[in-house]
Order: structure tokens, then sequence, then C-alpha cells
């Protein structure tokens, strides 16, 4: 499976998928990586092709079972990385962010039991609280089929136990959870 991923300099980030042999272009998905430019760059972990992508919310983006996957990186505002391999640090990553150089290296996926619960939106962040049982989301709705793309942003808090939500609290015009 071949993607084509599109960095725009409002955070935005546009994947298609493919076709190698025709050069045709189909799924056509956006979804937000931050708010700032963003730029990509490939780097090989465990003998997998990953794309980083540097920016204000760091991701790595990756294939999995012919789905494109994003996993937030615990940095903030990077703004280049590149492969570093050498003795004292194989498979590394050199990450540069304004006044520091950090050099480390992309944690295995751990294998989990996952339950799907379907939002109908991208889930950016997610919290736990063990006192109140409830998870907290932030999300981001996108609405391709206005006259201008739209996006709406949310947060919601669901029950751990039964995955129902429990409070959904819009954000308003320019602000992000």
């Amino acid at each position: 499976m071949s993607y084509l991923l599109c960095a725009l300099g409002d955070g935005h980030l546009l994947n298609f998928m493919l076709n190698t042999s025709t050069g045709e272009l189909t799924d056509r998905k956006k979804v937000s990586l931050g708010t700032q430019p963003i730029t990509l760059r490939t780097f090989s972990s465990k003998n997998t092709t990953h794309v980083f992508a540097a920016s204000d919310r760091p991701t790595v983006i990756y294939s999995s079972n012919k789905k494109l996957l994003y996993s937030n990186v615990n940095l903030k505002e990077v703004s280049h990385m590149c492969p570093f391999n050498s003795a004292a640090f194989p498979d590394s990553l050199a990450i540069a962010k304004e006044g520091e150089l950090t050099i480390g290296t992309i944690d295995d996926i751990q294998k989990l039991h996952i339950r799907t619960i379907p939002l109908g939106e991208h889930a950016r962040r997610i919290c736990h609280q063990e006192q109140t049982r409830t998870f907290a989301i932030c999300s981001l709705k996108y609405n391709p089929a206005s006259a201008e793309e739209s996006e709406n942003h949310f947060v919601r808090l669901l029950d751990d136990q039964t995955f129902d939500f429990i409070s959904v609290y819009p954000l308003d015009t320019y602000e992000y959870g």
C-alpha cells in the first residue's frame, strides 16, 4: 500500500492512497496535526518505514493493516528531525528544537487489547481520571462538505466502563483541543 502525504503550512496534512502503476490518487483525507507548518521526513525503525511530521505537535505516521496511523511524540515545537545511527546511539533520531538537540529512539508499539468507540471525529488527546472514572477526549470534526472547509473542536467526557458520553463541550472558533 502506497500513500502520498502533503504537509500544509497551517498544520494540516493531506493523505491519499497512491496507485503506483497508474499514478491515481484516491481516498483523500485531511487531518490536523498542529497549527504551524509541517516538515515531513522518513526514517526506518525495526525495518519499517515511518514518517516524522515535525511541527508544534510532532507526530510519527506509519501504516498498519492497510491504514495510516498517527502517534503523538512527547515533545513540542520540533523544527527538524533526521535519522541518526552510531555505535553509541543505534537506530536513533536527532530531533532539533529551538535552542536544543535531542537524540532519541521511537518506542515499540505495544500489543494492546483494543475496543473501538465510534466518534465520527478525530480524537487528538485523551486522559483518564481514576477518581471520577472518566475519560476526557479532545476531538476534531472536519466538515469537507461546507462551502469553506471547516473544523469543529470538542471536549468530550466518557464513562470509563460503559464508554457512554457524559458531557460534550464544543470549543469556540480558534480554540483547539
